[in-house]
């Protein structure tokens, strides 16, 4: 429990961070929106073209493995959109919550914690999954959010674009040359922290409860992301009869909370922004126990 929560705690020391320099009245929203959108434009993107760039290429013995979470872990968001119409959310909380049902903090949170917990032989299955996170499920979620321009929308999305060339990267294991790299590698590094920090401002300049609408799609984002999510990749890759090391892999991977780029997209997009946040906040704070649950029983 104290190792999950010593990496978990770091995101919320950050998140306070910008709600103390909101109410301080340092940060503005105007301000809280050029953090966000230095993030999408410049930081998310410099996060993953180092980040995939750098990583161990997956074997091939993962493969059935690798689709398998695919499909599995794509599944919430199919879950999350045939919900909301059935419950009759407005098309933008559904297409928001179901980008916050599906997209996990694999990057920042799930290798390192997967690597720990494991061992580094774990960290070849980790990085794949980082990449499907970023290139197939992000893609997804942004034709879910943009319906009609779906298209152009993914193929001039920044964080989309820069995860294409990281994976690309990472399957020809090229790397940048050496100063580009090291500036890449410097903004990867302040992309979480500046993320973290507009998150924090949004939550305290839009502060107060939820409007009634929002809590079941802020619910069952969170709920479906830290517990549905695992739930399908555990009997996928099983059914599939995935390696019982690359299914532990997989696991704890689409047991991440949701990521804070959904936070991003979603203001970036202007859909289901503070809802977003919301389900950013609940979800990393429930996993301090659902992954210290999980990773002991998978463990055991």
């Amino acid at each position: 429990m104290l190792f999950v929560l010593s990496r978990v705690l770091p995101f919320f020391l950050i998140i306070g961070a910008g709600a103390l320099a909101a109410r301080l009245k340092l940060l503005d929203a105007a301000a809280a929106q050029g953090l966000s959108r230095y993030v999408y434009w410049i930081g998310f993107p410099a996060l993953l073209v180092f980040g995939l760039s750098h990583a161990a290429p997956p074997s091939l013995a993962d493969a059935r493995g690798l689709a398998a979470y695919v499909v599995a872990a794509a599944l919430p968001l199919l879950l999350t959109v045939g919900l909301g119409r059935a419950l009759q959310w407005p098309r933008e909380v559904r297409a928001g919550a179901a980008m916050a049902a599906t997209v996990g903090n694999t990057a920042f949170l799930g290798l390192p914690l997967t690597v720990s917990v494991l061992g580094e032989h774990a960290r070849s299955a980790a990085s794949a999954i980082m990449a499907i996170d970023a290139v197939i499920l992000l893609s997804f979620s942004v034709g879910v959010v943009r319906g009609a321009g779906a298209l152009r929308s993914v193929a001039t999305n920044p964080v989309v674009v820069a995860a294409l060339i990281g994976a690309a990267m990472l399957a020809l294991g090229l790397v940048l040359p050496g100063p580009i790299d090291a500036a890449a590698g410097a903004l990867a590094a302040t992309a979480s922290p500046v993320a973290l920090v507009a998150l924090g401002a949004v939550l305290t300049l839009e502060a107060g409860h939820a409007p009634r609408a929002e809590i079941p799609p802020v619910a069952w984002a969170a709920a479906s992301k830290l517990l549905v999510s695992p739930a399908l990749v555990w009997i996928a890759t099983g059914l599939v009869g995935a390696s019982a090391a690359f299914r532990t892999v997989a696991v704890l991977m689409a047991a991440c909370p949701t990521a804070v780029t959904v936070f991003v997209q979603a203001r970036a997009y202007g859909v289901f922004a503070r809802g977003a946040a919301q389900v950013v906040a609940l979800a990393t704070l429930a996993s301090a126990v659902t992954l210290t649950l999980l990773a002991g029983w998978l463990t055991a």
